[in-house]
């Protein structure tokens, strides 16, 4: 094929994957009020260089999209525990290939690796997806965890070490950092550190088992947000946080101690509340698969999963749901902030249950919905509630202007029926027009390792 042949070929390629427009004008359907937490009648959104404007000009040369009332607009999700992990055998990457498609596909236009296995491969991933040669969704970089859930990590690590390490991966541009098998002592430095950057600190954290930190230590050192699990003096640290939370009551009166710190103290809690119902394998509609998520595997892939026989971390995970319910629904009635994260790698060594990223996001607000927390809650959590989390809500969040031009549209209205959410047809990143189905269609097939 010839140079000039190669060239029109990969224009039309993607070309089919977006819709390039620096100005676009969006009709019709119903648009999310951020405030309200309601939706209203779209007044017109107006995207141009990349963000909402004001409409203030004239149209003459403005795309214009067109939509029915059956049409819903949303800010587009962000996830805020989104791996593009694969795992197999005891060797893993970072999958560039098929997770940014199906991440993009439904709606989720941020994502934050929540520690990335081959930072360089996901800082190349984001040059391509913002110099428009693969479509994605915005990576806010995390770079590698810091614990021993990075292959590079020392124990003996000095404090400067971790210093330098913080201050490398802030000048590349990372956006917030994960600590995974952290000691206290090198969590403090981290916080530190990346706060002297502005720049916030998330971390899966334990009982306190084994020299880990437990999440009510972790906040008194300054952490910004906590996933998987609230921590306190309920998970006994004579074992692990997983075996601990297993015999948990969400009831007990002592845990509004630790609700009430992670509040007095800003911290946001990420439940990753589905994941927990996936890896448990347990009966429930919102675990079933309504998208035929396999057909985007490698068919080695495919083999792997249909050979998996269920371990005993999955029966244990089973019993912690419904712990994780319970405690989830009290954190929100007392008021604590709450983000939404899909924790969803793709470990064919350790298996998860069903459910891929990208797709799991609807799983993940659809559970928050089931234990009793308003959709529309939900809903603002997914958008505007990550944004502030993430510190990023100035430019993402809600369909304002000045912010980015990201949305996604999906039919019927999500309040009534969260489960709308997973009818995805159109995405807008950066005031560019992605078809949902294209998107899948090119990932089907090519997500984990071919052999």
């Amino acid at each position: 094929m010839r140079k000039s042949q190669l060239l029109t070929a990969l224009f039309f390629f993607l070309a089919s994957f977006q819709t390039f427009s620096q100005n676009l004008a969006i009709k019709g359907g119903w648009v999310f009020d951020t405030p309200s937490k309601t939706f209203l009648k779209n007044p017109g959104l107006y995207v141009k260089d990349g963000v909402f404007v004001n409409e203030g000009e004239s149209l003459k040369d403005w795309k214009t999209l067109s939509f029915s009332d059956e049409d819903y607009i949303l800010p587009g999700l962000i996830d805020l525990h989104a791996h593009y992990r694969v795992s197999n055998g005891g060797q893993a990457f970072d999958d560039t290939v098929a997770m940014p498609k199906i991440f993009l596909a439904n709606g989720i236009t941020s994502t934050f690796p929540a520690g990335e296995i081959e930072p360089e491969k996901m800082w190349d991933l984001q040059e391509e997806i913002d110099a428009n040669r693969r479509p994605g969704p915005r990576i806010l970089h995390s770079g590698p965890y810091f614990g021993t859930a990075a292959p590079d990590w020392n124990p003996e690590f000095t404090e400067l070490e971790i210093r330098d390490r913080v201050d490398y991966w802030a000048s590349r541009g990372a956006l917030g950092f994960k600590a995974k098998g952290i000691t206290k002592e090198h969590l403090a430095i981290l916080i530190d550190q990346a706060h002297k950057h502005n720049l916030t600190v998330t971390g899966h954290l334990d009982s306190g088992f084994r020299n880990s930190v437990n999440p009510q230590d972790a906040i008194k050192l300054g952490i910004d947000r906590v996933e998987h699990f609230l921590g306190g003096d309920l998970l006994v640290s004579t074992i692990s946080a997983y075996n601990s939370l297993k015999e948990l009551d969400p009831a007990d009166p002592r845990l509004e101690e630790v609700i009430q710190l992670y509040i007095k103290n800003g911290v946001y809690f990420d439940a990753t509340l589905g994941t927990y119902g996936a890896i448990g394998l347990v009966d429930s509609p919102i675990f079933g698969d309504w998208a035929n998520e396999a057909q985007y595997l490698t068919p080695f892939s495919q083999k792997v999963v249909e050979a998996v026989k269920p371990s005993s971390f999955n029966e244990l995970c089973a019993l912690i749901y419904p712990v994780k319910q319970g405690t989830l629904l009290r954190f929100y009635d007392a008021g604590g902030l709450i983000t939404v994260g899909t924790d969803r790698p793709l470990l064919l060594d350790n298996y998860l249950g069903g459910g891929i990223g990208g797709f799991f996001i609807h799983r993940e607000m659809a559970a928050m919905v089931e234990i009793g927390i308003p959709a529309a809650e939900v809903l603002y959590f997914a958008t505007q509630q990550n944004a502030e989390a993430f510190r990023i809500d100035e430019r993402a969040g809600s369909l304002s202007p000045g912010k980015w031009g990201d949305l996604m549209i999906i039919k019927g209205n999500p309040i009534e029926d969260i489960n709308r959410t997973r009818s995805v047809h159109t995405v807008v990143k950066a005031g560019k027009v992605f078809d949902s189905k294209l998107l899948l269609e090119s990932a089907r097939g090519k997500l984990g390792p071919v052999e």
